[in-house]
């Protein structure tokens, strides 16, 4: 299954996505699907075992793996700075659960190799996932959340990650294997918090003409501020290229995707 669409109707979408998002009532998790609040779909099917966090791993690209959804990312007109020619047009989605697990890959092309390392290099590439909490409200702002509008997000960053990440010297970099990953919570712009237990996994790899990332958590937890996959559930994504110095709100973004689970 592949989705694909102009700019012009992604522009379009995000529009009518922050003019719904705070209206209504009714479960959004649910309603993303049928009521057009979500661009894309990508199917999630149920594996069993443990799910693999290389995104290397044959299981992504096999036959009877997860079906690839490719989706446009656009400008981040909302806030300034305004972003209004990202590097990264689009990224390729596949997504996966076991009895206990989620696993999500992204895939993406980007012409170089930033790890943030500082010099006439300070920004390294990044992917970051969002998920809203609270599904007895609406869906909240695409971008960070709002007060009272609580979203969970995991960003990678190559410059976490240990595979990649090598400081001045060669010594290996500080994050633990499979903690490329940090587990974030935001209510709108400038409220970024990092959580104090950490619960998600991440790796990613370098390609010939981009990357790739996995990240991996349990279906449900204890946590208050981790976001549940007990069903099907909105998420979008945003990806910024280091190489375009790209940070904070200069990003591309894309609108809510559903992850239907099936």
């Amino acid at each position: 299954m592949r989705f694909e669409f102009r700019t012009g109707a992604w522009l379009g979408g995000i529009l009518t996505l922050m003019i719904l998002s705070g209206c209504g009532g009714g479960d959004a998790f649910t309603d993303c699907d049928g009521a057009g609040l979500c661009v894309a779909r990508v199917e999630v099917s149920r594996y069993s075992g443990t799910l693999p966090l290389s995104p290397r791993s044959g299981f992504w690209t096999s036959a009877q793996g997860p079906r690839p959804v490719t989706v446009e990312l656009g400008p981040q007109l909302i806030t300034n700075p305004q972003w209004p020619n990202p590097s990264i047009k689009s990224v390729t989605i596949s997504a996966a659960r076991s009895e206990s697990e989620i696993a999500i890959r992204l895939k993406w092309r980007d012409a170089t190799r930033d790890l943030g390392q500082g010099g006439t290099h300070p920004y390294p590439d990044q992917a970051a996932l969002l998920f809203p909490l609270d599904r007895s409200q609406d869906l909240p702002p695409i971008t960070m959340g709002a007060e009272g509008e609580m979203v969970n997000i995991w960003i990678w960053k190559a410059s976490r990650d240990p595979a990649l990440a090598l400081p001045p010297g060669g010594a290996p970099a500080s994050a633990a294997p499979g903690q490329a990953v940090e587990d974030l919570n935001a209510e709108g712009f400038s409220t970024l918090t990092r959580q104090a237990h950490q619960d998600v996994l991440g790796r990613g790899v370098r390609t010939e003409d981009g990357w790739e990332v996995v990240y991996k958590r349990a279906l449900d937890n204890d946590d208050a501020l981790d976001a549940r996959f007990s069903g099907s559930t909105p998420m979008a994504v945003a990806i910024w290229d280091g190489g375009n110095r790209e940070t904070n709100g200069q990003k591309g973004i894309s609108g809510w995707i559903f992850l239907k689970f099936i």
